[in-house]
């Protein structure tokens, strides 16, 4: 299906010059998600307490700035130039040292073999679409270390209200002029899709919606074999 990858840095280009919002999601949003979200996945006895951490597609950097203040040495990539920038900009303000890339998660060809004891997609999965999946996760599995954990949030499941019109159910896609945008797959399917690129899942959870225009999370903390 036809992908539009680099779309993204418009749509940072629109958020950048709305002071409402903090990268992606709003500013309450994103002190939300740490809490509710990432906080205790972080948490779980599958989730390494400390170590070199690359968020995939990071945008303007919100959750890797959260991930160094507690201790991780970190590194964000994504693809719209926009997003690092601002990235750059969030973490100065935070006074925390993140490394930010402009780079495609699935080449990731500035990134050496083995580099990385956590690669955590920061809902970055389920904007990649098709046998860029696969691609997706073999350069995940290519730059962690062995024994490394891969975490994964992506949306999942019952497709959200709002999106509805757009879905396209023979592809799980939602597509907008011709353009997939989001994969909203099965949760069991997604597993598969993990395990059959060579990891290991330590842990599961489907995470409910919380309202009609939300879908579920899967989170998936998994190990490289």
């Amino acid at each position: 299906m036809e992908t539009d990858y680099a779309g993204h840095d418009r749509a940072y280009q629109r958020k950048r010059v709305d002071p409402d919002y903090a990268g992606w999601t709003r500013h309450d949003e994103v002190v939300g998600d740490w809490h509710n979200t990432w906080q205790p996945l972080s948490q779980k006895q599958a989730f390494p307490d400390q170590g070199n951490l690359l968020e995939l597609g990071c945008g303007a950097g919100n959750l890797g700035i959260a991930f160094a203040q507690v201790g991780y040495t970190v590194t964000g990539v994504d693809i719209a130039l926009t997003a690092i920038a601002w990235a750059v900009e969030n973490a100065a303000k935070a006074n925390v040292k993140v490394n930010f890339l402009q780079g495609d998660v699935l080449t990731l060809t500035e990134i050496e073999d083995d580099s990385f004891d956590i690669a955590l997609d920061g809902r970055c999965f389920h904007c990649i679409i098709g046998c860029d999946r696969t691609q997706f996760l073999h350069t995940a599995h290519r730059i962690l270390k062995p024994n490394g954990v891969l975490t994964i949030t992506t949306m999942c499941n019952q497709v959200p209200v709002s999106l509805q019109p757009n879905f396209d159910p023979q592809t799980r896609c939602i597509v907008h002029k011709d353009v997939a945008t989001r994969y909203i797959g099965d949760s069991n399917d997604i597993l598969q899709e993990i395990i059959q690129a060579d990891f290991q899942i330590l842990d599961v959870e489907v995470v409910p919606p919380s309202s009609e225009d939300d879908a579920a999370d899967l989170q998936v903390i998994a190990t490289k074999r």
